[in-house]
């Protein structure tokens, strides 16, 4: 079959809350999202139960959520994208009311604000209890659907940013079609927004969907952009443990409604751990978990006293999963497990969503914009992906779009060549997932990052050629490995059992792109080789 070309102002790849608010704001732009599976479907924002952190609260502030989140950060988050993301926070609820999204309130008509854990007051705006994703989802995905300068392309997936000479050109990808291996589509572009989402699929247990797995940063690492803040990959305490690939969440609101986390003996450890108990920090409660579970103990989240049967009203997700799973949440312990569910770093970018590529724009999960720093608050990642989405827009339109001529067959050609031989890699994809989960999971140290990195190597080796998605995935862990390793220290979410205590000396990001991380590969190999000689780790 023959090429489909578009010509957008602005080509936004990913289809989720970030990619969705920018393409909205972006008017009257011409404007092409992409999307991997139909519009609003397998969406990390779609799956996401929390909900928006804004201060409304008589006794709360912009001050008082913004101290929160430098708290949580450990030292890392920039101040002036915390100030600028939180300042906009109420704005952000308006729009979104103006566009048909219902959020819960209480009779009087204020809103039903949630409580979750590092928040000192109620500050979590929600839809429908644990379905504010959902709601949020499908208000921006009709209003995108009626929106005259966006055009939708639904699932398609995105193989290269075309670049020449430091220019962006576009994207090229294909049609997520087995019958139609030949068929690309070309987006020509002098903007391309990444609003991939994260990268929770390259482990093990995560409550990301399969999609995501880090592919926005690898398209953009091989474009020649600036990675940062890899080591940190925020593990949620309470995945819900009933088998299930990807692991449903048990939002972190259950636990602000006063439900406790115990082991098999009934043991309230959290209390023993921390003074706010279960209302911890997400870093320190997954870690705690991540204790229990190494001593051989089971861990429970006990909502049977102070929720009971009230549990299926205010969180209709998580009670769905738990009849599935033929568990009584009002009379019966659920069973839970951390996960991997939100990544920090990623594209590096400034205060208006830049990368360090000309014309290379990024917001959402994908994006580091310096918001969370070490580790992020709860209830503030949906308010970022909008806030930055609607930053970003705003700044495109502020100039003029640049024409770019007709990308040549031949330039599209070479962009083919890099992106054929997709067939499936499951085996492999599966070793690095389990590898990067045992040894780059909630807790890592020197020898566990030598093993998931020999792990890695060997799978590139033999995979060679198998699967573009198990290259991303190679990639992106690469990335993680490089930053876990020169990171020695424990900060935030980034936790090692052989540097158990923050570092000044590493009060800072650690930037890498291909070049660098690929050289830093190479001195943790080096480095290894020479501490087996010296019998200082068995390998």
């Amino acid at each position: 079959m023959t090429d489909s070309i578009y010509s957008p102002d602005v080509v936004i790849v990913g289809g989720g809350v970030a990619g969705l608010n920018a393409a909205l704001n972006l008017a009257p732009r011409k404007v092409c999202v992409i999307t991997k599976n139909s519009l609003g479907i397998n969406t990390s924002s779609s799956w996401a139960q929390g909900g928006i952190a804004a201060p409304f609260a008589k006794e709360d502030s912009n001050e008082s959520h913004i101290s929160d989140t430098l708290a949580t950060a450990k030292g890392l988050a920039k101040s002036e994208v915390v100030r600028e993301v939180i300042s906009e926070s109420i704005n952000i609820i308006t729009d979104l009311e103006n566009i048909g999204i219902e959020f819960d309130k209480n009779p009087d008509g204020t809103f039903n604000l949630g409580l979750e854990a590092a928040h000192s007051f109620n500050r979590i705006v929600k839809s429908k209890g644990d379905s504010s994703g959902i709601e949020i989802m499908r208000g921006l995905t009709e209003k995108v659907r009626s929106s005259e300068h966006i055009t939708v392309l639904e699932n398609v997936s995105i193989d290269s940013i075309m670049m020449e000479n430091n220019t962006i050109y576009g994207v090229i990808g294909h049609l997520n079609n087995q019958n139609l291996p030949e068929n690309h589509v070309v987006i020509q572009s002098p903007n391309v927004i990444l609003a991939t989402g994260g990268l929770g699929g390259i482990f093990a247990n995560t409550t990301n969907p399969r999609t995501s797995y880090g592919e926005g940063i690898a398209l953009a690492a091989e474009a020649g952009a600036i990675i940062t803040d890899m080591e940190f990959v925020q593990f949620h305490p309470t995945g819900l443990d009933f088998g299930l690939d990807p692991t449903p969440l048990a939002t972190e609101a259950i636990r602000g409604e006063g439900a406790t986390l115990v082991n098999q003996h009934n043991e309230r450890f959290m209390l023993d751990v921390h003074p706010q108990a279960e209302l911890a920090s997400r870093d320190i409660i997954a870690q705690s978990i991540f204790d229990q579970i190494e001593k051989g103990n089971s861990v429970f989240l006990d909502c049977r006293e102070n929720i009971g049967s009230d549990f299926g009203k205010q969180f209709p997700q998580v009670k769905s999963y738990c009849d599935k799973a033929d568990i009584d949440p009002s009379s019966e312990l659920i069973p839970i497990i951390p996960v991997a569910h939100y990544h920090i770093g990623g594209v590096k970018t400034d205060l208006k969503g830049r990368s360090s590529v000309e014309g290379l724009w990024c917001c959402g999960e994908v994006a580091a914009t310096g918001i969370h720093g070490a580790n992020r608050l709860a209830s503030n990642s949906i308010l970022e992906s909008l806030v930055f989405a609607k930053i970003v827009a705003e700044e495109i339109n502020k100039n003029p779009i640049k024409k770019i001529d007709n990308v040549s067959q031949t330039f599209i050609k070479t962009y083919k060549e890099k992106t054929r031989n997709k067939i499936r890699a499951k085996k492999y994809i599966w070793q690095l997932r389990s590898s990067m989960m045992r040894n780059l999971g909630i807790v890592r140290n020197s020898q566990s990052i030598i093993r998931g990195l020999k792990d890695i190597l060997r799978i590139e080796r033999e995979s060679k050629g198998l699967s573009a998605k198990l290259n991303d995935m190679i990639l992106v862990s690469k990335f993680i490995i490089a930053g876990a390793y020169k990171r020695k220290e424990s900060r935030g979410c980034h936790l090692r059992s052989d540097y158990t205590a923050e570092n000044d000396k590493f009060k800072l990001n650690i930037d890498q792109d291909l070049k660098s991380m690929e050289l830093d590969i190479q001195k943790i190999l080096e480095t290894a080789q020479l501490r087996v000689d010296d019998k200082h780790v068995a390998l």
